[in-house]
């Protein structure tokens, strides 16, 4: 196998894996309901929090953690009390409800909101690129006839 198909057959696999992660795969969702979100303060009174959510992969629901959800200082607080973790569940607002993901079976992770449009031109590059590249190589034996007939 020359290097040149290696390169193009390992940039097509890249495509493909990046395509499955970003949920383009027939069933599968690109966006992840945040249910529960929480919060809590380390000893040096930083903040931090972690929220849970659902997606589908492959037609399945899956639930889990959503890594990277932006929690608002002004989310306003349910519970008075910490939970058994020192946590403090907050409402979530309904604009930041559904998060833009790139997930697996187990996680997803919150993505600026130009990946997703970044994604999706890879995907019409890569196509634009097989196109062209099987119409090169369509047209090469005729090319190669050509220089062979006059040359």
């Amino acid at each position: 196998m020359s290097f040149r198909r290696a390169v193009v057959g390992g940039a097509l696999v890249a495509v493909a894996v990046v395509g499955y992660l970003a949920g383009m795969v027939p069933g599968d969702s690109v966006r992840a309901t945040v249910d529960h979100c929480y919060v809590t303060y380390d000893r040096q009174e930083q903040r931090h929090s972690r929220c849970v959510g659902q997606w589908t992969r492959a037609g399945r629901a899956v639930s889990g953690p959503v890594h990277g959800v932006d929690v608002g200082r002004q989310w306003q607080v349910l519970t008075v009390d910490p939970d058994p973790n020192f946590e403090w569940e907050v409402t979530i607002p309904r604009s930041a409800r559904r998060q833009a993901v790139v997930a697996n079976q187990t996680r997803a992770y919150v993505v600026p909101a130009f990946v997703p449009v970044l994604l999706m031109l890879l995907a019409l590059l890569a196509v634009a690129f097989l196109a062209w590249k099987t119409r090169r190589r369509g047209g090469w034996p005729k090319l190669q006839a050509r220089r062979l007939a006059t040359g």
